[in-house]
């Protein structure tokens, strides 16, 4: 089913784009959707969790209905809607589920979401789902949160600053900066580099890396 296909393509399915389509098409996004992430402290300032909504736009929603509508009604039943993030959660556990996080400059990976919600809001995907550090990340150097698609195949658009946020129990003195890197002056810097990268590897390097919005804490 292509449709249902194009879910997984939330990551999946992109790598298979690589190879049917011309190498170019795949650096660019097909999928685009509003994000807001939370980076939760517990009671000693250490990252407990980070809590993730997505809000998909309104042609990859409508193929989802479709692909997922068992009874035709052109609606997501509790049981079609949980099947979505069934798939979803499957789908992007080998790209960490667009997180990416690092202290001091060296890379955390995260534990799978328990279950990733899925609602339908004015007949619009909204995903949200919770994951937790695989280490400790106590308030201490230079931390740095990010979110997005390692193949480019979905844009996660973080529109306000405020869409970036710490949520904590304590007062803590740690600085917060969005930050948006400008990419022009990143395709500038780097070149040579980007070329290299996507034409050595056009579905599986980190390219995006460089252009993605990352909450950044210096404490």
């Amino acid at each position: 089913m292509f449709l249902r296909r194009s879910i997984v393509k939330l990551t999946a399915l992109a790598l298979a784009s690589a190879i049917l389509m011309p190498q170019h098409a795949s650096a660019h996004p097909h999928v685009f959707a509003t994000a807001r992430l939370e980076v939760v402290l517990d009671a000693q300032n250490g990252v407990k969790e980070l809590r993730n909504v997505w809000l998909f736009d309104p042609l990859f929603s409508s193929s989802v209905i479709l692909d997922f509508d068992q009874d035709g009604d052109l609606k997501l039943s509790e049981d079609e809607l949980a099947e979505v993030g069934s798939v979803v959660r499957e789908s992007l556990a080998d790209f960490g589920y667009y997180m990416s996080l690092s202290r001091d400059g060296r890379d955390v990976a995260v534990k799978p979401p328990e279950v990733i919600h899925v609602s339908l809001e004015d007949q619009q995907l909204l995903m949200f789902f919770a994951v937790e550090p695989t280490e400790a990340m106590p308030l201490a150097g230079k931390l740095s949160f990010g979110v997005y698609d390692p193949t480019m195949y979905v844009a996660l658009d973080f529109i306000s600053d405020d869409d970036m946020v710490v949520i904590t129990q304590e007062p803590q003195s740690c600085g917060h900066d969005v930050v948006r890197p400008d990419p022009d002056e990143i395709i500038a810097q780097n070149q040579a580099t980007l070329t290299e990268a996507f034409f050595n590897d056009p579905g599986g390097n980190d390219i995006s890396s460089l252009f993605a919005t990352r909450l950044e804490l210096t404490c």
